[in-house]
């Protein structure tokens, strides 16, 4: 009988390749489309409609950074077994929301004239050197 049981039971592989169709199945409904990456569903249209250039850019460095630290964890959970599957599982839905925020605080600075404020800011001016 147990021997008959053993031969019923999907192998482990073959358990890891369905949950794999279906994360990719997943992962195809959800992909954006030919708006570009971040979409709509994923934005509060006025979140950011009072803040004003100072504001906007130094969110936009948060939120970039955000990004960055979430293409590093999908990254390193794509290494181990499954990796593929826990990223999407734990990290998508994040990444997914923070790129479309980025992108939306891009567009508002171009729309507000904010490049002024993405320019470092100066070197402080030095006085110029007396002679004696």
């Amino acid at each position: 009988m147990s021997k008959e049981w053993a031969q019923r039971q999907p192998r482990g592989g073959l358990r890891m390749a369905v949950l794999g169709v279906v994360a990719i199945g997943l992962g195809a409904c959800a992909s954006p489309g030919e708006g570009g990456f971040g979409s709509s569903v994923f934005l509060d249209p006025a979140k950011y409609e009072l803040y004003n250039c100072q504001q906007l850019v130094s969110t936009r460095k948060d939120v970039n950074n955000r990004v960055l630290e979430l293409e590093g964890l999908m990254a390193k959970a794509e290494t181990g077994a499954g990796g593929a599957l826990v990223s999407g599982l734990a990290y998508q839905t994040e990444y997914r929301t923070q790129r479309a925020q980025r992108d939306d605080l891009d567009a508002r600075i171009a729309r507000n004239n904010c490049s002024a404020e993405l320019a470092a800011p100066a070197a402080p001016a030095v006085p110029p050197k007396r002679k004696r």
